[in-house]
């Protein structure tokens, strides 16, 4: 045995390394394979019993979008199911705003929610651990725990972060898309479709140009039909998205619709108004630039500039006073 691990430290050098190595290699190899074993695997009799109905489906089969995603009843879910009651706010305030902030990012179903107070514990954990086997053979002390609680304190916020920037990045596409979605709107509603018809219209025209802006109209449409009060649902559709252009025209439509004033006439006036404000917004953004490129001319441009007009000046007074200064000298 002394004999094998001679030839181990001559070959490798420290065997105490190389065990560490393995130990996190193998470690690894198991956790990325239990992820790919639940997230892949899939049920082989619900797969067999696929094909035999494959020949009975239709050809024109509807497409399944994002606002009919069917819920999740595999190892996910039950894992999920079990863990996020852990972090989830028991209050009922803490669960509505935790929904809002998850669909406000396009998620809507349950199963979004569950995954994300469940991936908060997971990574919480996951992390340390993962440190913790890298060092697994040297002594605990109080610099390791440290790091151990910044990373499970970092690993809780990353899903929150990631969410954000979802978040910001749906808000932003929404609204570059919410100018196009007004002209649309006062298209259809000046050639006679009623209000209900325009949102389905205008959620069909803006699928390619943005899906987010598509679904929100798709699902107004949906819980108008399903009898939902249409302030109920434009207000919902405000809360969903956190855009305040957005909240702006829900509160004008609303008010049209109560006071029973023209709706093409409010919509072509807002979508001036949205427009002049855009306009007046992007000017806003060009007078900043001047002044956001104050800096960085002072910290690198002028710097540079100043060596080449200085430079050759220095040398030169340098060459002739050198031999001066050394003569005194």
């Amino acid at each position: 045995m002394n004999n094998i691990f001679n030839v181990i430290n001559k070959a490798f050098g420290n065997s105490d390394v190389l065990l560490i190595n393995l130990a996190v290699f193998i470690s690894v190899v198991l956790l990325v394979g239990v992820v790919l074993l639940i997230f892949l695997n899939r049920n082989t009799a619900s797969r067999r019993l696929g094909k035999f109905l494959q020949e009975d489906v239709p050809a024109t089969r509807p497409k399944k979008t994002r606002l009919l995603e069917e819920e999740d009843h595999g190892v996910v879910a039950k894992f999920t199911t079990s863990m996020h009651g852990l972090l989830s706010p028991s209050d009922a305030d803490g669960q509505k705003k935790a929904r809002i902030r998850l669909m406000q990012g396009g998620f809507r179903t349950q199963k979004s929610y569950r995954i994300y107070f469940a991936l908060k514990l997971v990574l919480a954990c996951l992390l340390p651990v993962l440190f913790l086997l890298r060092g697994m053979f040297y002594a605990l002390t109080p610099q390791i725990l440290l790091v151990c609680l910044i990373l499970a304190i970092v690993g809780y916020f990353i899903p929150a972060i990631a969410l954000s920037l979802i978040i910001q990045k749906r808000k932003q596409g929404i609204l570059r898309a919410l100018p196009d979605a007004l002209d649309l709107m006062v298209i259809c509603v000046e050639s006679g479709l009623g209000l209900d018809m325009t949102f389905k219209r205008v959620g069909d025209e803006l699928r390619s140009l943005n899906k987010d802006l598509s679904d929100e109209f798709y699902l107004v449409n949906r819980e108008i039909r399903a009898g939902r009060p249409r302030s109920e649902s434009l207000k919902n559709m405000s809360l969903r998205t956190g855009v305040d252009e957005v909240s702006n025209l829900v509160t004008l439509m609303v008010q049209t619709s109560r006071f029973g004033t023209s709706m093409a006439t409010a919509l072509r006036v807002h979508a001036d108004a949205m427009r002049i404000k855009r306009r007046q917004i992007a000017e806003e953004k060009a007078a900043k630039v001047a002044v956001k490129l104050t800096l960085p001319l002072i910290m690198f441009i002028f710097p540079a500039i100043l060596v080449v007009l200085l430079g050759p000046a220095g040398l030169k007074v340098a060459k002739i006073l050198m031999p001066v200064l050394t003569s005194a000298g």
